[in-house]
C-alpha cells in the first residue's frame, strides 16, 4: 500500500484536542502536515499551540452547529490554507444503558455529534478537498457492524457514518 504524502498538506481534524484525534494530529505534523483542529474543549487553541506554534492551529467550536463549523473552517483556512485532508473524528459514546433507559437528551447528543457533526464537517470542507484532490477520512466504529447492546444510539450513529463513507 502506498503512503499518502502529507508534506505541505493542510489537515483538518475534528475532536483533535484529545484522544485519537490528538494522536492523529501529532502524527500528521510529524509527517509534514499543518493541522487545523476543531474541538469543543475550551483549551483547543492551547493544545494546538503546544503541538506546534507554526504547523497547528486550533478553534473551539461545536460540530453540531453548522455555522460554527463553517466559521471555524474559514478561520483555519485563513491561517493555514485550503484543506487537503479532512478527518471527521469528533464523536461521543455516551453512557452505557438500554435504549429504554436512555434519556432523550443523551440520545440526541450522541446522534447530533456523531452524525450531524460529521455531516457539518464534510460539507464545510468538501469543496477544498475536491479541488485539491485530497482525502476525506470519516471515523466510524466496529459498532457500525456489531450488536449495539448497551450503546444503541452510538451503534446507530456509527452505522450512519459508515454509510456516509460508503456513499
Amino acid at each position: 500500500m502506498n503512503s499518502y504524502d502529507l508534506s505541505g498538506k493542510v489537515v483538518l481534524i475534528t475532536g483533535g484536542a484529545s484522544g485519537l484525534g490528538h494522536a492523529t494530529a501529532k502524527a500528521c505534523i510529524a509527517r509534514g502536515a499543518s493541522v487545523g483542529i476543531i474541538d469543543s474543549l475550551p483549551q483547543t487553541a492551547a493544545v494546538a499551540e503546544a503541538l506546534s506554534s507554526s504547523a497547528s492551529y486550533g478553534v473551539t467550536a461545536d460540530v453540531r452547529n453548522r455555522e460554527a463549523v463553517g466559521a471555524a473552517v474559514d478561520e483555519i483556512r485563513t491561517r493555514l490554507g485550503a484543506i487537503d485532508v479532512t478527518i471527521a473524528n469528533a464523536g461521543v459514546l455516551g453512557r452505557s444503558r438500554t435504549l429504554r433507559s436512555t434519556p432523550d437528551d443523551a440520545m440526541d447528543l450522541v446522534l447530533d455529534v456523531n452524525i450531524r457533526g460529521v455531516l457539518n464537517t464534510v460539507r464545510a470542507t468538501m469543496s477544498d478537498v475536491m479541488a485539491k484532490r485530497g482525502q476525506l477520512v470519516i471515523i466510524s466504529s466496529v459498532y457500525a457492524f456489531l450488536n449495539g447492546m448497551g450503546v444503541v444510539p452510538y451503534a446507530m450513529s456509527k452505522a450512519a457514518v459508515e454509510q456516509l463513507g460508503r456513499g
